[in-house]
């Protein structure tokens, strides 16, 4: 079922139906005498109170439509008076027209004492109590006038009052397929950030068997850089951003184990500032994904070195490698790459450009400050 309007709503409807109907109601029942603009200064107060209690009943029909709304759709359905059939158009009028006898009889009671005081007071006519302000004619035409203004309103706030539950269930749903969307995102992010794979971590172990007979001082340093990948993969797991400083240092790291691998045919060229690694921020582990798609999908030799560069213009971090694409070329599957896009999706309106340039391919990534 339908929720129920909250106060605000309620008194943002009435709000509404007094700026469309107030100024209609004043001038079809103020006598001409009165509306001039020295009378109309007179008569203020009288206006203002007025409009003080149209509001307040304005607000107390609201509530009690909301609540016929809420059980027409307990015993109809949700959708009932959101799509077109007649029983639903025949229940509205019906409802509409109840709603407004009795909000006439309530409203004429109070208009009467106020039209009464009104006269006595500023117009200073006789003041007995049965004298009408209007000729028999003139009173009998405003009660119908003011009949019809009744069902109106009350028309306009039965279906003000839909539009408005709508517009919250239509919010409620954005709000929903947001998170949804988010939750993919975050959980796209949280396969990025595994990105070191058994894969990586079993080729490594494979590279430092085979030399740790052979250079123990180097086999040492494998380790510890070894150790300093993985340790910042876990602790930056649950971080949006890093700075662009603590990033470059673990590539750093990642680069080495990767160079001992291909030994002369692969390199990493990182020319930022220290005012620029200080300055900015980056998604943790973008980096590395990365360099390890050029290391996937392109060719590398020690005469055909693939060298990745890393490089800063205005506020974008550029990483850009050859085009020099393999001969039995790896199948892209692009989840990686993606999932940067769909992380910084959520961090920043600028977006990510990538895509081959000459004879090269480049990323432009957004850098945050």
């Amino acid at each position: 079922m339908a929720d129920k309007l909250t106060f605000r709503q309620k008194w943002q409807i009435a709000i509404r139906l007094i700026v469309l109907y107030s100024p209609m109601l004043l001038y079809v029942n103020l006598p001409e005498s009165v509306r001039n603009p020295a009378k109309l200064l007179e008569i203020a107060p009288f206006v203002l109170v007025f409009v003080s209690i149209a509001l307040g009943l304005f607000f107390i029909w609201i509530t009690a439509t909301d609540w016929i709304q809420q059980q027409l759709f307990r015993l109809f359905g949700a959708d009932f008076l959101l799509e077109f059939n007649w029983l639903a158009m025949i229940l509205t009028m019906l409802i509409s027209l109840g709603l407004a006898a009795l909000y006439a009889k309530v409203f004429h009671l109070i208009l009467s004492a106020l039209f009464t005081l009104f006269f006595q007071v500023y117009l200073g006519q006789p003041s007995e109590p049965h004298e009408p302000p209007f000729s028999p004619e003139v009173f009998a035409y405003l009660q119908r006038v003011n009949q019809v203004f009744n069902v109106v309103i009350i028309l306009s706030t039965f279906y003000l009052t839909i539009i408005s539950r709508s517009y919250q269930q239509l919010k409620d749903v954005q709000l929903r397929a947001e998170r949804s969307e988010k939750e993919a995102a975050l959980s796209q992010v949280e396969a990025l950030k595994h990105q070191l794979s058994p894969h990586f971590l079993f080729n490594s172990l494979s590279i430092l068997t085979s030399m740790v007979h052979e250079d123990a001082d180097l086999s040492e340093q494998y380790i510890k850089q070894l150790a300093k990948v993985y340790r910042y993969s876990l602790e930056q797991r649950d971080q949006e951003l890093v700075s662009l400083k603590t990033e470059v240092d673990f590539m750093r790291a990642y680069t080495f184990l990767l160079q001992i691998r291909f030994e002369n045919k692969f390199d990493v060229s990182i020319d930022l500032s220290p005012t620029q690694l200080n300055q900015y921020r980056i998604a943790p582990l973008s980096l590395q994904l990365l360099v390890e798609n050029a290391v996937k999908h392109n060719r590398m030799s020690v005469k055909e070195p693939l060298q990745v560069r890393i490089y800063c213009q205005d506020e974008t971090l550029i990483i850009e490698n050859p085009w020099q694409p393999r001969d039995q070329p790896e199948r892209s599957t692009g989840v990686g790459l993606q999932n940067i896009i769909n992380r910084y999706a959520l961090l920043t309106d600028r977006t990510i450009e990538y895509g081959k340039q000459d004879e090269s391919f480049i990323v432009k990534i957004p850098l945050l400050p």
